[in-house]
């Protein structure tokens, strides 16, 4: 058909002309334009004659093709016949032609239908059944006698109408195939010609067949000095590769040295500033009497040099002074503390077992204790251990001055709060024990818990004043 045969046309043309295809880098920023028209990444566009490619930032590029323009104009005498035999139908396409042929179809489908009816109806035509109307009415009316039951003639009529209408049915139903089979049909012929097109091509490329075994072979000879080359050039950029230095390393190194560079520059510029204000200073000061200001502050720092001498001969003193003051600190702290432990110690076995204490070098008083081998701080213990510990060192400080022949009465105002029965007890026969020797005055409000105590009980008397 025409349509096939414009398709062909157009295949072989569209094949023999020349295209190009732009395949853009990831930051590539904008698109090169062909003849003002964009280019997409990958988009494979034919021109005709030459093209102008605007790529920005870089400038126009013009393409030109050597292709030979068919001269025997048949695309153009087909479009031109098939717009003469679309305007003598009164159609503008194909599309629309194709439309007034369905509905054509249609209509003669439906003339077919009524002709197949009227024949039916009349078979020896419309004139022969108007001859038969006209002598119809002359006859009597007497009863006319069917042949065939009147049942069975509407039946073969019903059965009939059914005919007709699935035949019409079946009629629509292939009609929308047929179209979709033209349409494929001429989607067919477009691909053969096409195909057709770039055999011509290949045989073009190919050259006569005489020739194909010997250009053949020389193809053959230049792929296998290619694939040589390719595997040489692969060897070589893999040693470049291995030879390549890390370019991070490298622009970190050079980085590194940038910044040092601008450092050095920056300490330059700042030692040039302080050289020239030494400078200035120093012509400022020229006339100032610099030698004199010179040996005054040499005068100086021999003096001052004079007076750390001399500090340092008193500090050297001090520190022999304070070692003395140690020794002799630890000395008597050994005279004082050596007694004190050894009245301390009988005192300390009367209540608990196995218990040593130790007293603070600074303060002399009592600091950690050892009992049952874990030592433990006495600021740590309960109340009534305290308080037991506080009355056993008064004890054996009031002993020591005893022994010393400096007797001192040991006093114990409401002492013994928060100790329980039994430590009271033990604690009772201790102060019996010390009594012998020393004077011990107990004052308390707990009259019942210091029953056990003994000794002589004070009571209050009326004051009668000598005669």
């Amino acid at each position: 058909t025409l349509e096939v045969e414009i398709a062909k046309l157009r295949a072989v043309d569209e094949a023999a002309r020349p295209s190009l295809a732009i395949h853009y880098s990831k930051d590539a920023a904008d698109l090169v334009t062909m003849n003002g028209t964009p280019l997409t990444d990958g988009e494979e566009r034919s021109y005709d004659g030459q093209a102008q490619l605007e790529v920005p930032g870089f400038g126009t590029i013009t393409v030109r093709s050597n292709h030979q323009a068919a001269s025997d104009n048949r695309l153009e005498q087909a479009e031109a016949k098939r717009h003469t035999l679309l305007a003598s139908m009164g159609v503008e396409s194909l599309a629309k032609a194709r439309a007034r042929q369905v509905s054509a179809q249609q209509v003669d489908a439906d003339l077919r239908e009524l002709r197949a009816r009227l024949s039916l109806l009349a078979p020896e035509g419309l004139s022969k059944l108007r001859e038969d109307v006209a002598a119809d009415e002359v006859i009597s009316a007497e009863p006319v006698e069917l042949e065939e039951s009147p049942t069975l003639v509407r039946a073969a009529l019903f059965e009939s109408e059914e005919r007709r209408k699935k035949t019409r049915q079946a009629l629509r139903e292939v009609e929308p195939q047929q179209a979709r089979a033209d349409e494929a049909f001429v989607a067919a012929e477009t691909a053969l010609a096409s195909l057709m097109a770039e055999q011509i091509q290949v045989e073009a490329i190919l050259g006569p067949e005489e020739g194909r075994v010997g250009r053949a072979q020389v193809l053959s000879n230049t792929l296998a000095d290619l694939d040589v080359a390719l595997s040489k050039s692969e060897t070589h950029i893999a040693k470049l590769d291995s030879a390549a230095v890390d370019l991070d390393a490298v622009e970190a190194a050079l980085k590194r040295a940038l910044s040092i560079e601008q450092a050095t520059d920056r300490e330059i510029n700042a030692l040039r500033e302080i050289m020239a204000g030494l400078n200035a200073e120093i012509r400022a000061q020229s006339d100032e009497a610099v030698e004199e200001k010179w040996r005054e502050a040499a005068e100086a720092y021999s003096a001052a040099k004079a007076r750390a001498e001399a500090f340092e001969k008193e500090v050297a003193v001090l520190q022999r002074l304070t070692e003395a003051l140690e020794t002799a600190r630890s000395e008597a702290r050994e005279l004082y503390l050596k007694p004190v432990m050894a009245e301390l110690g009988p005192l300390l076995r009367l209540l608990f077992d196995d218990v040593s204490i130790t007293f603070d070098e600074k303060t002399l008083l009592p600091h950690t204790i050892l009992r049952n081998g874990q030592e433990e701080e006495v600021d740590r213990l309960s109340g009534g251990m305290r308080e037991q510990l506080s009355v056993l060192t008064r004890l054996a400080f009031a002993r020591l001055l005893a022994r010393d022949d400096r007797p001192a009465p040991v006093i114990l105002d409401d002492a013994l709060v928060y100790s329980d029965d039994d430590r009271i007890e033990k604690m009772f026969d201790a102060l019996h024990r010390q009594s012998r020797d020393q004077q011990i005055i107990v004052f308390s409000c707990r009259q019942r818990a210091f029953q056990k105590l003994g000794g002589n009980i004070l009571h209050m008397s009326e004051w009668q004043p000598s005669l």
